[in-house]
């Protein structure tokens, strides 16, 4: 008898086909330097624009929460999935620079002085000498991933407390799966290809899988039994 593949499962593997085939490209591309890998990870180009389709998706599926925890009256879980519906907002603004160059708008004197791209945005703001993006979008950000990705899962299902935390706000866990396939192509984007903004590359995978941990949390957190 043939099992039926879940809708999840498809959508599961269209993602990680998606972002294993642009690392791939990405990987070729920067055999021939950094001229070639520019026009992957262009502006306005298709890697740009599948992180800011996860992070809007991902904006999205928290409002609904948000939403659903309304009718609840789950005031923890809409305090959760609002403040994630913005955080999702704001990343797919400072993807896109806001609309800027969709719309063709002009930066303003600040962002033209400060951004050493000229555009309107935070993360490509320097500061008194200071790297917002190394400092705010790169090392917090490590150090945030590692926490949700390895530390929060551990502890989820080790200590009665935070397991409770994390049922009563609603947070998704990552499943096994979303955490090697990260894992993994973050190790390999920058072995294999040590050009400038390779990030975007992490940027793509990062939403992608974010996106399919919304659909797809780790499911009996209640039902866990601590260890005797």
């Amino acid at each position: 008898m043939k099992k039926n593949i879940s809708w999840i499962t498809i959508v599961d593997l269209v993602v990680y086909a998606v972002i294993i085939g642009f690392v791939a490209y990405g990987k070729s591309q920067s055999n021939f330097g950094q001229e070639a890998f520019d026009k992957v990870i262009r502006e306005d180009g298709w890697v740009e624009y599948l992180t800011a389709l996860f992070l809007l998706l991902g904006a999205i599926l928290f409002a609904i929460r948000a939403v659903k925890a309304g009718k609840e009256k789950s005031r923890k879980r809409i305090l959760f999935n609002t403040l994630a519906s913005i955080v999702f907002v704001f990343g797919l603004g400072e993807e896109i620079s806001w609309g800027q160059r969709i719309f063709s708008i002009q930066s303003g004197e600040y962002f033209m002085q400060n951004n050493y791209q000229g555009e309107t945005n935070l993360h490509n703001l320097e500061i008194g000498g200071v790297d917002l993006n190394i400092l705010i979008f790169s090392n917090l950000m490590f150090v945030a991933l590692i926490s949700y990705f390895i530390i929060l899962p551990i502890l989820t299902y080790k200590v009665k407390a935070i397991r409770k935390l994390v049922i009563d706000y609603g947070v998704p866990i990552p499943r096994l799966h979303h955490i090697i396939v990260l894992l993994a192509i973050n190790t390999f984007i920058p072995l294999a290809i040590n050009l400038i903004k390779e990030s975007e590359l992490h940027e793509l995978a990062l939403t992608g899988i974010l996106f399919l941990i919304l659909i797809n949390p780790a499911k009996k957190i209640k039902d866990f039994r601590l260890p005797s």
